[in-house]
């Protein structure tokens, strides 16, 4: 049997070090789209190539190896408000969208009280999962009708609609959650971020099961005309 040595790969081992790996959490975008959505998140970082593989997973290559490790320390990146699953590329690795545990997502708390804007809202949306950051119109408080956050939260954890806690004179408040985007997978399709009476495809195979064959008797025109 054939067998390999170290020299046989180590050219392309070194090719793909500065490499990052990623892909759409619940969605598989046309490359194009993906390509321009890359390139304008990491323009700054000396982008060589992307390149893509069937199953929605596309690799980044830097220039140096500073500009990949800037970019995996740059931060949380969704598309559509989805996650951007993001992970330095390793020689062994399989290129598959692996089981996910933990995604960033961004959550809307609606009639949040305003002396709760501060120092309090990192706790109150830790009630649904690990604060990430406020956005920006949240942090200038520019936009009162609620406070936008990014969070942390397991793919199987409960997704309350509304949250109470007890604000400085222990009284009770509840206010409602709206998320952007939801990590629940689609049992039609295996997807993430919607369910069976969302699914694209589910939906597709019901229009196409609408469409009937109907046969219709050819008529010769001629045969017609010397019958009259």
């Amino acid at each position: 049997m054939l067998q390999l040595d170290q020299e046989d790969v180590a050219e392309e081992i070194e090719y793909w070090q500065q490499a990052v790996v990623c892909f759409i959490l619940g969605a598989n975008p046309p490359w194009e789209i993906v390509e321009g959505f890359i390139r304008r998140i990491w323009t700054r970082f000396n982008i060589e190539k992307i390149s893509f593989l069937p199953n929605g997973i596309f690799l980044v290559r830097f220039k140096t190896m500073e500009m990949k490790e800037k970019v995996l320390a740059s931060g949380h990146y969704l598309f559509d408000n989805k996650p951007m699953i993001m992970k330095a590329w390793e020689r062994d690795m399989e290129m598959t969208k692996e089981d996910v545990k933990c995604v960033h997502a961004w959550i809307r708390l609606h009639r949040l009280p305003l002396k709760l804007w501060g120092k309090g809202l990192p706790k109150i949306a830790g009630i649904v999962g690990k604060h990430v950051k406020n956005d920006t119109a949240t942090e200038e408080r520019t936009r009162l009708g609620f406070a936008r956050v990014m969070v942390e939260m397991l793919v199987d954890q409960e997704l309350p609609a509304k949250i109470a806690f007890k604000d400085e004179h222990g009284i009770v408040n509840q206010i409602e959650v709206e998320y952007e985007w939801k990590p629940i997978k689609c049992m039609k399709c295996q997807g993430m971020g919607h369910d069976q009476e969302q699914c694209r495809k589910d939906k597709l195979v019901k229009v196409k099961t609408l469409v009937k064959n109907v046969w219709r008797p050819v008529v010769n025109n001629d045969k017609l005309k010397k019958a009259i």
